[in-house]
């Protein structure tokens, strides 16, 4: 870290005084500093409603920041390690969008992970930009999906020697971290830049035994979601930029195309409140997270029917380095799907588990993590092991769909192309307009320019069979598809279709 002050909290500091100002109100928003009478006021009390202030003189403009802003996101780059960064109100969201639709421009190509997040999909049809997807390793034990290696990423950046970036996500969502080091001296040497989607990592920077993090290893840009693992309010993350090679104003011209007009300085002081935290006491605070996880795993291990799955587990399934503040909890012999595990530990032990997936749950441990609530869990689990565990239960193995549709037009071109809406079993050899996906994690099973296929429509089914949340175009068994005979440009891809 730098040596700036950290000492500071600028903006919240800013937002203090203008509340204890005695402000006679005219501006938006119209609650007028908390002087209404509603439901959320008496849940979450006056405060909150006298922060919610709009305020531009005295408290900066996140869209053009020349005072407070300012100074809170100095502090929070040099916190970083990085050149520059830039508070975000819209999640790490806006940050992967902004990063994308930045650096390329439509036709460029992008090299990323096929299991990206929904957003950076949502950049592809934005920027017009050309993925050029690598598959990601599969975990057929577990049924999630890893990282590529590094010789994917150099292979396809070697067959495509025009590409403008790398997007990578590290960690993925389960905790799989790669060698950010080798991949960025790899592109750099090749003239690509390297953006990362932190946001299951923002924590990496204030922990010096854990995986390294994007600013530490050179990357050019990476978004990460302080609201998940550091503290700060949902909504609020950061994007920070560490290459001249990215514009300060190309970022912030693209930032204000996608940031809202009317910023919730909520948010924002949480931003500049967990930056001071983690700079303070992040590296305690992380170490006594992962004290934390140990515990759990050691007394998880020991309930029959439960197996906490670690960095060893992970580094000898091909994964170079992984998260230790996730829990990935296999399921054993224990007559449930994960799935039917997650609602059974909200619904009778009041246990809120991150995700699920056929034989996974997932644990997410934070800042606000504590041993109460592990104990929670652990006492939860040895419970339903007394009544669903049995050595005679074995699970289907590798029923695991491992691959991707074929993708036949660039998202953007799917994007606008004619709409024809048809039902999800008549799909079959149609290409997408949608992307559909279970959330979270919100990684799409099919996204805008890829083909429907048999087994990828059976995949959807048996999601949609589960209590899975499913976002879609559609809730009614119909799916959004390309009108091939109202599309002009669809002779250019017939025969490739054909012969896919």
């Amino acid at each position: 870290m730098s040596n700036i002050n950290q000492h500071q909290t600028p903006f919240v500091d800013a937002l203090n005084e203008y509340i204890n100002n005695s402000i006679s109100p005219f501006d938006v928003p119209g609650h007028h500093m908390g002087n209404v009478d509603n439901k959320l006021k008496d849940i979450i009390g006056d405060m909150a409603f006298k922060a919610d202030v709009n305020a531009p003189r005295g408290l900066d403009n996140l869209n053009h920041p020349t005072g407070v802003i300012k100074k809170a996101e100095q502090l929070m780059a040099a916190a970083y390690g990085a050149r520059e960064a830039f508070f975000l109100v819209n999640g790490t969201t806006v940050g992967i969008q902004a990063m994308i639709m930045t650096v390329c421009k439509a036709k460029d190509k992008i090299i990323l992970p096929r299991n990206c997040h929904k957003s950076a999909i949502n950049a592809l049809i934005l920027s017009g930009a050309i993925p050029i997807f690598i598959s990601p390793k599969f975990d057929l034990n577990l049924e999630i999906a890893n990282q590529p290696t590094i010789n994917d990423y150099i292979k396809a950046m070697d067959e495509n020697k025009d590409a403008k970036a790398i997007f990578v996500i590290n960690p993925t969502y389960f905790g799989a971290c790669l060698d950010l080091v080798t991949l960025v001296k790899e592109a750099h040497k090749r003239h690509i830049l390297v953006l990362v989607d932190e946001a299951h990592g923002s924590h990496f920077a204030f922990n010096e035994n854990g995986p390294t993090s994007a600013m530490k290893a050179l990357a050019d840009a990476s978004s990460c979601s302080t609201h998940k693992t550091l503290g700060s309010l949902t909504q609020s993350s950061v994007l920070l930029i560490n290459s001249d090679k990215i514009s300060h104003y190309d970022i912030l011209k693209t930032l204000n195309i996608l940031n809202t007009t009317s910023p919730s300085n909520v948010l924002i002081a949480s931003l500049d409140a967990a930056r001071y935290y983690m700079a303070m006491h992040g590296k305690e605070r992380i170490a006594e997270i992962i004290s934390l996880a140990n515990y759990a795993k050691e007394k998880i291990n020991l309930i029959p029917g439960f197996k906490v799955r670690d960095k060893k587990y992970f580094t000898a399934n091909s994964q170079f380095d992984y998260d230790e503040t996730k829990l990935v909890i296999e399921l054993e012999n224990i007559n449930l799907t994960g799935f039917e595990l997650y609602n059974l530990l909200k619904d009778k032990y009041r246990i809120q588990m991150e995700l699920a997936e056929q034989y996974v749950v997932l644990a997410i441990l934070a800042i606000g993590s504590k041993k109460e609530h592990i104990d929670n869990l652990i006492l939860a689990l040895e419970d339903i092991s007394k009544s669903y565990y049995s050595s005679d239960i074995k699970y289907p193995k590798y029923k695991f769909n491992v691959d991707y549709p074929p993708q036949l037009v660039r998202p953007r071109s799917a994007y606008h192309a004619p709409l024809k809406k048809v039902k999800l079993d008549d799909a079959v050899g149609k290409i997408s307009k949608e992307a559909i996906m279970v959330y979270p994690p919100g990684i799409p099973l099919i996204i805008p320019g890829e083909v429907f296929t048999k087994p990828l429509i059976e995949h959807i089914k048996y999601y949609l069979s589960t209590d899975a949340t499913i976002l879609s175009d559609y809730d009614d068994g119909y799916v959004s598809v390309i009108d091939e005979e109202n599309w002009e440009k669809y002779q250019k891809y017939r025969e490739e279709l054909e012969n896919d």
